[in-house]
């Protein structure tokens, strides 16, 4: 069994990004690990002397984050939104009801709404926009006809979505919608704030329900590295999993584009905690309980 457990961010300040995902997106307690420290930990995030607060936020309609905090060594990198054409982990998305209501929960819970990346998509008549968390995290808000306020899908820009779709299905994950949108449209530019965009967004659900969209950018093509990028570095980090056969899942991964660092991989008496990345440099967590709940 994979089941997917959660997605990780890395924040500045926990009373902070609590408050913004609570007041401003809806997120509830789920579980505090509290702080998080020790030769295992030093060893599964690959950093020295580490030293971190970690606490799981839930959102009504299952997502899990896990919000990182760390205290030492500290974070580091830019708080701002990163290009949709930088490869890795893009955004996180929700349908919401009004998109000015939802926007201005968003301002007041501490994020920021960047009005100019407002674009209407006449041929379903989705209105989309583009928020930020206090950490520079891209929250893209939908508002469609019929469609309920709901979490929607995280986002993955990638080089080749045949090789990610191949990775993620070891995963769980199947294709599903598939939008081609290779005509220059200005709403395009207008929300991915890059005039003349050409991609695609291949949708991948697994059977809970839970989303992945593969971005690949035809033009003027995606840039940065498609390496993994340090935990405690702002923004995005992993995605996590559950998983019976971690090593066996490794193997398979590895054997499509990813790969896993064997020094990373522990074992405490409670859980087993192996690391990687997909093709694109996303890093990938399994995780296995040694002992029961």
């Amino acid at each position: 069994m994979v089941k997917l457990s959660h997605r990780g961010i890395c924040i500045s300040d926990m009373e902070v990004s609590e408050r913004f995902y609570r007041e401003g997106l809806g997120f509830e307690d789920h579980q505090d690990y509290g702080i998080i420290e020790g030769p295992d930990m030093d060893k599964t995030m690959e950093l020295p002397g580490v030293r971190l607060r970690a606490k799981m936020l839930r959102h009504p309609d299952g997502p899990v984050i896990e919000l990182l905090h760390f205290l030492a060594p500290e974070a580091s990198g830019p708080r701002e939104r990163r290009s949709t054409l930088d490869y890795g982990l893009v955004h996180l998305s929700f349908y919401v009801d009004d998109i000015d209501a939802a926007a201005a929960r968003i301002a007041a819970a501490g994020g920021h709404v960047h009005e100019s990346t407002r674009a209407h998509y006449a041929e379903n008549d989705t209105t989309m926009l583009y928020c930020t968390d206090p950490d520079g995290v891209r929250i893209e808000l939908m508002k469609a006809p019929g469609v309920a306020a709901r979490f929607s899908h995280s986002g993955i820009c990638v080089d080749d979505v045949d090789v990610s779709l191949a990775y993620y299905r070891t995963l769980g994950f199947e294709r599903a919608e598939d939008y081609v949108l290779d005509q220059g449209f200005d709403w395009l530019g207008v929300i991915n704030e890059v005039p003349g965009i050409k991609l695609r967004a291949q949708m991948i659900r697994d059977a809970e329900g839970n989303t992945l969209e593969l971005l690949k950018v035809f033009e003027p093509g995606s840039k940065g590295q498609r390496t993994r990028r340090p935990l405690n570095r702002f923004g995005l980090t992993h995605i996590a999993f559950w998983d019976d056969e971690p090593e066996k899942t490794a193997a398979e991964l590895t054997a499509r584009g990813g790969h896993f660092v064997e020094a990373a991989h522990v074992r405490t008496p409670v859980i087993e905690l192996m690391h990687g990345a997909d093709p694109d440099g996303v890093r990938i967590e399994l995780m296995r309980p040694l002992v029961s709940a």
